[in-house]
């Protein structure tokens, strides 16, 4: 069978030949490299029609062929060698953007770059929304809205019969924020759904050994204590082959909430897998650790076994929880 000149053999090899290239792109790099180069590119091929305009200056012609060279660059070194970007790289990013798109409203009479500039600046609020979070993106983004919104209200499209008026202008820094409220909440929504076990609502293993990373650095930078404690329901499995899943569901529902609602607020409760849990104790010795523990047992609907590892230096989040989970066992074996 042919189709369009071509066999139907070679066309499934020239798919899984494109599938097969950017799979390796995923494996050889991040999606932050990637998203960032494909933005590089862009802006790459907007240089590239720019240089056949003939109203433009010689310092525009000349930044359109450096911009060209640089990100095509910057993209091939991406799409065919797998670099991994440095996490600075979408900053300077966004802050050349902008910097561009303040000459271009304030002061170039570029109708075209004008109207880009407006098209662009949400596309790079959520960009920098999603890969920096709230806290950066909305100090840098308040930053490059103001410069580049001034720039427009003085610059030469502004004004009666301009391309600019007020509503635009307000209109486009509203839209840009909203962009970059949404890529806010999507970042949160994806952390929170990737990082939480849906059943029982605790961390999951991905969340919590994230969550134990951070607190290990807090508290060796502080010399302030931290426990883990690894915690394994007894015979759990006898459980489900007798009661059914839906009564392991239910027993694993109620000792996390048991385990949240009798907690500080500041302890993290994460669920590993099966029947294995782990907390995390901030500001707290092993000692503090073990009479939690122990009160904590008092009250449990089902029996459970459990170990604590106090933070050491040099710990790392597999040591500190493989100590955990050595005591552990033995308390299982008592």
């Amino acid at each position: 069978m042919v189709v369009q000149g071509i066999r139907a053999s070679d066309a499934e090899d020239l798919r899984w030949l494109r599938i097969g290239w950017l799979r390796s792109i995923r494996e050889r790099t991040s999606t932050f490299s990637v998203v960032t180069a494909t933005l590089i590119a862009y802006f790459g091929v907007l240089g590239v029609f720019e240089l056949f305009e003939d109203d433009i200056t010689i310092f525009e012609r000349g930044l359109s062929a450096a911009t060209l060279v640089v990100c095509v660059g910057l993209f091939l070194l991406v799409a065919l060698g797998g670099v991994e970007l440095p996490r600075w790289m979408g900053f300077v990013l966004v802050s050349l953007h902008g910097a561009v798109s303040v000459y271009y409203l304030g002061f170039s009479d570029e109708r075209q770059n004008a109207i880009a500039v407006f098209q662009e600046l949400p596309i790079m609020a959520m960009y920098f929304a999603w890969f920096y979070g709230a806290r950066l993106a909305r100090s840098v983004m308040l930053a490059v809205i103001v410069a580049v919104l001034g720039a427009a209200v003085i610059g030469p499209f502004t004004g009666p019969g301009g391309l600019l008026g007020p509503a635009n202008i307000f209109g486009a820094g509203i839209f840009t924020w909203m962009c970059l409220e949404a890529g806010i909440f999507m970042r949160h929504r994806m952390l929170l759904e990737s990082h939480s076990d849906e059943l029982t609502g605790a961390l999951n293993r991905r969340g919590f050994e994230a969550k134990v990373g951070m607190e290990i650095r807090r508290a060796l930078r502080h010399g302030r204590p931290l426990s883990v404690v690894l915690l394994d329901l007894d015979n759990f499995k006898d459980v489900n082959d007798e009661a059914g899943h839906a009564a392991g569901d239910y027993v694993l529902k109620s000792v996390t909430g048991q385990w949240m609602s009798m907690s500080r607020s500041s302890d993290i409760v994460g669920r590993l897998g099966g029947d294995e849990f782990a907390m995390l104790l901030p500001e707290t010795d092993a000692d503090d650790a073990t009479t939690l523990m122990r009160r904590l047992r008092q009250y449990a609907n089902h029996p459970w076994s459990w170990g604590v590892a106090q933070l050491r230096q040099g710990d790392t989040v597999e040591s500190l929880l493989n100590r955990a989970d050595l005591a552990m066992y033995d308390d299982k074996r008592g």
